[in-house]
């Protein structure tokens, strides 16, 4: 009788199967990540959603080519050096946002995609109302809108084309407000009223207690109270100029008139003030100087 035979099984080691499989498995991975980013760049990088036009608009003397290169500039390049920025999800708004921004006069700024295509980029644009100037150094002046913000530094002006403003306590710095909004157009206001009078307004300084101390062409100054109302102040000055005894003042030929205590009011000739109480003003004299110019 023959003997059984017995097959002999193969042993594999098991640290030998656990290799095996880790670079099975890490094969497998490293071919669907690759299979995944290769995905990635490829969408990305497709026509249909590749940001191929910033239009530009808005203003009217800031130089929209400019504009649209440096928003151009914040799209080259890549994330993570796979996904183009001009990828239509992933264009860089901030970016965009944050170049335009830094050009001067320019406000208001707002990036947005219109299409997977197209990003359009919009903006205003400061208009110089006035200019804020340092007390100390008249040279050294910013440039006002008309809500009395500082938006750029001013180019060295002459001549008297723009009223010249002054805060003795607050050196002049831009993108910041010298005055309160409320109190920039109260001031220009009757600015606008004393100009309409004749009276022609050069300079303007406000301090912190809210006086107002405005230069006239021809010398002499009208001190206010911002606390009062433009048009009750000029009403207040029409009363004492209307009066028999005032009826002579006119730039050049007194010092001062202080119309900051109710109704009394200072007028200062020559070394001495006087104080006088105003009466009511002829309705077809203020009418005249009180046309009200159109506020921002």
């Amino acid at each position: 009788m023959k003997a059984r035979q017995t097959k002999k099984r193969k042993y594999v080691n098991p640290a030998t199967a656990l290799l095996i499989k880790q670079i099975f498995l890490g094969l497998l991975f490293f071919a669907t990540l690759t299979l995944f980013i290769s995905a990635i760049w490829y969408i990305t990088r497709l026509e249909t959603f590749t940001v191929s036009t910033i239009s530009v608009t808005g203003g009217f003397t800031l130089n929209k080519e400019a504009i649209r290169k440096a928003s151009e500039g914040q799209m080259e390049g890549a994330y993570w050096k796979l996904i183009p920025k001009r990828f239509s999800y992933f264009y860089p708004e901030a970016d965009v946002l944050a170049a335009v921004s830094q050009f001067e006069r320019i406000k208001d700024v707002k990036v947005e995609r219109i299409s997977r295509r197209e990003v359009i980029v919009t903006f205003g644009e400061y208009v110089t109302d006035a200019l804020w100037c340092d007390i100390k150094d008249i040279k050294k002046c910013y440039l006002l809108d008309d809500l009395g913000f500082a938006f750029a530094p001013a180019p060295d002006l002459s001549g008297a084309s723009l009223l010249r403003y002054y805060s003795p306590e607050k050196e002049p710095e831009n993108k910041s407000y010298p005055f309160t909004t409320t109190d920039y157009q109260n001031a220009k206001q009757l600015a606008y009223f004393l100009n309409n009078y004749g009276w022609f307004v050069t300079t303007v300084e406000i301090n912190s207690n809210r006086d107002a101390f405005y230069t006239l062409a021809g010398e002499g100054e009208i001190k206010v109270t911002l606390s009062l109302d433009a048009t009750e102040t000029m009403e207040n000055l029409l009363a004492v100029v209307g009066s028999e005894e005032f009826s002579h003042l006119t730039p050049g030929n007194f010092q001062y008139l202080d119309l900051r205590f109710d109704t009394r009011v200072f007028v200062n000739e020559e070394l001495l003030p006087v104080i006088v109480t105003p009466t009511s003003t002829p309705t077809s004299t203020v009418d005249s100087a009180l046309t009200q110019p159109v506020l921002e």
